[in-house]
């Protein structure tokens, strides 16, 4: 006789030598995937898994060994990002119910060898881990969710789309059976109460019983199911989550009326049963309805036109992944764009509202960049390709996102400890309960101790903070303020002291050159064209202004050896001859003093060769945000690079007192350090690659989206449109979400404090606690959503009394912002 795999049940084929031990006996395998999924689960401490299970696992083939095929390096980076020798990969987990979900996994996959962190975050069913490549596969990661009972997958919208959906559709099925079943034996139940006070026989009692038993039995098996599931899950690892109690419930309703029905008892509960159990799968079936609903935005498209040239008529349909940098794609109007690229044919109006927050269309022709998820609304326009998929901005935005909501504050954190220790309070108040009214005239000790175990099941406690913090961050998301550190919303409120950088923040960022005075032989336009050959080096917006009205390529002038000092300026050798651009500090000379321009010199070995000044604005939004934060309380201070008197200028017409100027990147970062150690809390705003440091070191961080890529993946914000009054905004709703936060607190703590004493004391009956229970956590999920709705207070004017200060100006400084 063939013998069978103990893993799957598969018949174990001629020649096969795969075994594992399970307590010191050995058991034969059919497969090496087999054995590799064995001992990972009796290695996990799983032993029960084989004593308990039912039926036998699937088979590796046709379900765990699938996760190898997510070891292929292209598909990590699809839902991954380097950091070092670690990849940060996100999956999309179908089954999280709870805080205590989260905490299996995360203190489970934290046991692995290789898993350096990681985080579940509960509302949007999300974990983030960090793990080392050379230590395990992240097939291993796939396994261990599975081994866990969660449904996990790569995340992407589409796949997070996909798991809501099948989870509700789930979830209607049992909500259906559970409907019918609490209808049917709802009117069964009407008849045995009659039957109670107007008298009925015994063998028609037993038979509206036994008639209620059949119908209650397949609302426990399958609608339910969940719950048990769950519960034993938490359990098994520890850490008792809410469906612990309603699990416990349910099985002591069932038994005491099957008990019941069998013995001729006093009384049974199929009715409490069904109507609880309907109650629970309805409060699931509608927060997942409002968690996809918060999930939806707008999907890019997953296939695009491409041309072979310019304005083709001709085209083949091919999907976005295909794609390569360089393509040609042609965009209709009313599409939205695939990738990012640079329009090279046609002109329309984009709207951008997905990135800026702002719905006003932006007109956009030949040159301008363009990136996915932008409409196109009224104009055909050819696109040459820049990025595709994971590396288009918009799914950096996204990355972004999920790690802020992927953040636990520390108030999150308090939550879910509490949740765990409230539902083993919860159940000896309900044993206590029992205990009590045993002994005790004027109550049923078992419905009482049943309505103690259902009524307080902290499900609010468990969502009150990632509910709030998920919308907030939504939120501003939509108004084109993007957090990538959750914890930026419960730190703004201790923010003492805001520190601007000037270029660039303060300041348009774009001067432009106003004259060109040259002190040797050489003409004006030699001097600009060794200057912007020299300016090629850095990205400060002075540099830009060089390059502007630079007329094209000089392969006449080679450049070797350059090198920028970080807030003074470039030097290098062109054509073997060496020169320096920069401020007047940076040659030690005496400057051409100008309070309205910014004065930029260049020099070779023999001296100054040509005198440039340029000319800066300030930005139109930045005297209402001054004002807006003066009215806070807070302190402001100016770092500037810019090394003259003009920063103080700037400083005056801004009605900020405090200001440096000369700042090195090191300056800067000492300056900040220096306010802390005198008990500050420093919020600061910058642009420029020399901000990096200081923006890592500050306690908050933002900056303005044309900052360089290394200041925007150290900042904990970046305003999308780079508008200061968001800095405003991103103020008020975090004292919004924080005022919603404690309302959900308050309302999940108050609920239980009043709802426990009440069922104890016998008013509240099962059903009813079922009810209220669900309710409580839909509460805190729709008291949160109203500050993605609420708009007061989230946007400022810039008064006309402001307007005559915002005339051109600039400083006297080298390329330090």
């Amino acid at each position: 006789m063939s013998e069978a795999c103990y893993h799957c049940g598969e018949i174990i084929p001629p020649g096969a030598s795969f075994a594992v031990l399970v307590d010191g006996a050995p058991k034969n395998l059919c497969c090496r995937g087999c054995q590799a999924v064995a001992e990972c689960i009796l290695n996990s401490g799983l032993d029960d898994y084989y004593r308990l299970r039912s039926t036998t696992a699937i088979s590796p083939s046709d379900g765990d060994d699938d996760y190898c095929r997510f070891d292929n390096s292209e598909l990590i980076e699809e839902f991954s990002k380097k950091e070092g020798e670690f990849w940060v990969s996100r999956f999309s987990v179908a089954g999280l119910r709870c805080a205590a979900c989260a905490w299996l996994i995360e203190h489970h996959l934290q046991g692995i060898d290789g898993v350096e962190s990681i985080s579940v975050h509960l509302q949007n069913a999300v974990a983030t881990v960090k793990w080392n490549p050379e230590k395990l596969n992240v097939s291993a990661i796939f396994s261990a969710f599975n081994a866990l009972g969660y449904s996990a997958l790569p995340w992407s919208a589409a796949n997070r789309d996909i798991q809501l959906q099948e989870e509700m559709d789930g979830l209607l099925r049992r909500l259906g059976i559970a409907g019918i079943g609490m209808m049917q034996v709802g009117m069964v139940a009407i008849g045995l109460y009659a039957g109670d006070f107007q008298g009925i026989d015994d063998s028609t009692r037993t038979l509206l019983r036994l008639f209620s038993l059949l119908i209650t039995t397949p609302v426990l098996l399958y609608s339910a199911q969940p719950f048990f599931k769950n519960a034993w899950r938490s359990v098994r690892r520890g850490h008792p989550g809410m469906d612990v109690p309603v699990a416990i419930a349910l099985t002591a309703a069932y038994l005491a009326s099957v008990v019941a029905t069998i013995r001729q008892g006093e009384h049974v509960y199929y009715d409490t049963i069904s109507m609880f159990t309907f109650f629970l799968l309805l409060s699931r079936y509608l927060q997942l309805r409002v968690a996809q609903h918060q999930h939806r935005g707008t999907s890019l498209p997953m296939t695009a036109r491409k041309i072979s040239k310019l304005g083709d008529s001709k085209f083949e349909w091919l999907p976005v992944k295909a794609l390569s940098v360089g393509d040609l794609i042609s965009v209709h109007a009313g599409e939205t764009l695939p990738v990012d690229g640079v329009i090279r044919r046609g002109q329309s109006s984009l709207e951008n509202s997905a990135f800026s927050g702002e719905f006003l269309p932006t007109r956009c022709g030949i040159g301008d960049s363009v990136m996915a998820g932008s409409g196109n609304i009224d104009g055909n326009i050819d696109v040459e390709v820049t990025a595709v998929t994971n590396k288009t901005a918009w799914a950096k935005i996204a990355q972004l996102l999920e790690q802020a909501q992927s953040t636990k504050p520390a108030v999150a954190q308090l939550a879910d400890q509490l949740s765990s220790h409230f539902v083993i309070l919860v159940m000896a108040i309900s044993g206590l309960s029992f205990a009590y009214w045993y002994g005790h005239e004027g109550g049923s000790p078992f419905i009482i101790a049943l309505s103690v175990l259902v009524v307080s099941c902290p499900c609010a406690l468990s969502l009150a903070t990632p509910a709030s913090y998920t919308a907030a961050i939504k939120a501003l998301g939509k108004q084109g303020v993007l957090i990538s550190n959750g914890r930026v919303l419960e730190q703004l409120r201790n923010v003492t002291h805001v520190v601007f950088d000037k270029t660039g923040t303060l300041t348009e960022g774009h001067p432009h050159i106003l004259s060109c005075r040259v002190f040797s032989n050489m003409n004006a336009e030699t001097a600009r064209r060794i200057a912007a050959t020299l300016e090629q080096l850095s990205q400060h917006p002075i540099a830009h202004a060089f390059k502007r009205e630079d007329t094209g390529a000089h392969p006449d002038l080679q450049l070797e050896n350059g090198e920028v000092v970080s807030g003074a300026g470039i030097c290098g050798s062109i054509n073997g001859k060496h020169y320096r651009i920069g401020s007047a500090a940076f040659f030690s000379i005496e400057a051409h003093h100008n309070s309205a321009h910014l004065n930029v010199y260049l020099a070779d070995d023999n001296g100054v060769l040509a005198h440039f000044q340029l000319a800066d604005e300030i930005r139109r939004d930045a005297v209402a945000l001054v004002k807006n934060l003066k009215r806070r309380g807070l302190h402001l201070e100016i770092l500037s690079g810019d090394n003259s008197g003009q920063v103080a200028e700037i400083a005056g017409m801004l009605g900020i007192d405090k200001y440096l100027a000369g700042c090195s990147a090191e300056q800067k970062l000492r300056q900040v350090r220096q306010l802390q150690t005198e008990g500050a809390i420093v919020m600061m705003v910058g642009d420029g690659i020399n901000d990096a440091p200081v923006i890592a070191g500050a306690n908050i961080s933002v900056a303005m989206t044309s900052a360089s890529e290394l200041t925007r993946t150290q900042a904990d914000v970046v305003l999308l449109d780079n508008s200061l009054l968001n800095i405003a905004m991103l103020f008020n709703k975090a004292k919004q979400s924080r005022r919603i936060l404690i309302q959900n607190l308050s309302w999940a703590l108050l609920y239980n404090l009043l709802a426990l004493p009440l069922a104890a004391m016998g008013w509240v009956p099962p059903w009813l606690a079922a009810l209220g229970m669900s309710l409580s956590s839909l509460v805190v999920v729709l008291n949160a959503l109203r500050i993605g709705r609420d708009a007061k207070d989230d946007t400022l004017e810039i008064n006309e009394t402001d307007a005559p200060q915002l005339n051109t100006l600039a400083t006297n400084g080298g390329h330090g912002g």
